[in-house]
């Protein structure tokens, strides 16, 4: 009986023996089957989009805080980066398919917001149905004019990315979204139409209450083609400033106009070969910039926006691109030089710097701050009261940037094409790089 026994516990521990030793090498082929195949790009199934997002990291570029790369497999580029309730905020557009659970086909663009911490932490990452135009920061989120397809729309979000509202423009005529502004409680959607017969770009404008119920709508059509620069309060209503050009002419198109009234228009021959690349306030009147072969004109307008002086700010013709911009004061950049602008269009203090064109603008309400692009590079201008300070930022080909300057720093992103260790595979093509920068 006890021999018998002592057979059955040796055949017991020989099958435990036995099951083990299957489960060991079932476990050992799974690692081993995962570890042949971690250079592959992970499918939505296995890689949710916070991991795929890389966290912060120290900055190769000693003079910023820290740095992190959000992408897909494919090419994002960032619209607006914006800072609230300390937190981060970057809101672009991506074609890659990896980045959401939609299944949506590769290559096509869609619009996304991703929400990180102080320190530069992945807290959300959210891929819209729509493209993104602009965003603005409001009260309960966010304000973001997009598409979806050929349909422009206006779109509100919650501080957690999320769509709370949304509205539509008609689909009658392909539109682009290409503008928002906020004015008297009022949302202002601007989107433009091209008609492939005419040649022309047409500008619709939809205005909006705050709960998005359509009060007016508006468009603006010329001989020849209009092309968005801004829309301003003026007098009891608003103005639209549009560039144009006619049999090789170019004119500055102001439109005024109020919620009830058509709008009137005033144009301003500018000559041959003349483009309007900006129209800000200036003074009691106005200023917009123009770049003819390569050369700098400034026109001032009074509060009538009738022509009162034009000014050369450069002969020297160059490549660059020509524009006009208010951060803490109004600068304009000549492609060699920021100027920046009197109340009578005269210069008080000028600044070398020559990027291939201005990628974004800010202010904290006591210096400047601009990003240019050109060269591969991104080149940063601080310009304070009392210090002004150039430097160039290690970013691989960058092609578009916005920044966000607050009290103590200023947030950059970036599109960039840097390939890094810590990467992996997740990231291919053109990413958003985010970085933080002390300031003096």
């Amino acid at each position: 009986m006890k021999k018998i026994l002592q057979k059955r516990q040796l055949q017991t521990v020989m099958l435990l023996f036995a099951v083990i030793f299957i489960l060991l090498c079932g476990v050992a082929y799974t690692i081993s089957t995962r570890d042949s195949g971690s250079a592959s790009i992970p499918t939505v199934s296995e890689k949710p989009p916070h991991e795929i997002l890389r966290e912060a990291r120290a900055s190769a570029n000693e003079r910023i805080m820290w740095e992190t790369n959000l992408g897909g497999t494919e090419n994002e580029s960032p619209v607006s980066v914006f800072t609230k309730n300390n937190e981060i905020y970057i809101f672009g557009n991506t074609n890659s398919s990896d980045l959401d659970f939609a299944a949506n086909s590769q290559g096509k663009t869609r619009g996304f917001g991703a929400r990180l911490s102080a320190s530069g932490r992945t807290l959300g990452f959210t891929v819209f149905d729509f493209t993104v135009a602009k965003a603005i920061p409001t009260l309960s989120g966010f304000a973001v004019a997009g598409n979806e397809g050929s349909v422009a729309g206006l779109y509100l979000l919650s501080d957690t990315l999320s769509v709370t509202a949304k509205v539509m423009m008609p689909p009658t005529h392909a539109l682009t979204a290409c503008g928002l502004y906020v004015f008297d409680n009022r949302y202002f959607l601007v989107a433009e139409s091209f008609n492939e017969i005419t040649q022309k770009k047409t500008l619709l404008l939809h205005v909006y209450t705050t709960g998005l119920s359509l009060e007016r709508e508006k468009v603006f059509s010329h001989t020849y083609s209009l092309e968005l620069l801004d829309i301003l309060p003026y007098k009891d209503g608003y103005i639209l400033a549009a560039a144009a050009d006619f049999q090789e002419l170019g004119y500055l198109t102001l439109a005024r106009f109020t919620t009830i009234s058509e709008p009137a228009y005033t144009d301003l021959n500018l000559g041959y070969a003349y483009t309007p690349a900006a129209f800000l306030p200036l003074g009691a009147g106005y200023a917009s910039i123009s770049d003819r072969d390569g050369n700098c004109e400034l026109l001032l307008l009074d509060e009538n926006l009738t022509k009162t002086d034009v000014k050369f700010l450069t002969k020297t013709p160059n490549a660059n691109k020509k524009t006009l911009f208010y951060a803490a004061g109004t600068f304009a950049y000549t492609g060699e030089k920021l100027i920046e602008l009197s109340a009578d269009g005269r210069s008080v203090g000028s600044v070398e710097f020559a990027p291939k064109e201005i990628a974004a603008f800010a202010s904290n309400g006591t210096a400047a701050f601009v990003a240019g692009i050109g060269s591969g590079k991104l080149d940063i201008a601080y310009i304070g009261k009392q210090t002004t300070e150039l430097y160039s930022l290690s970013v691989e080909s960058p092609s578009c940037a916005a920044i966000c300057a607050g009290g103590t720093s200023l947030l950059i992103a970036a599109d960039t094409r840097a390939k890094t260790d810590d990467c992996a595979d997740f990231f291919g093509e053109s990413d958003v790089w985010l970085a933080k920068l002390p300031l003096l």
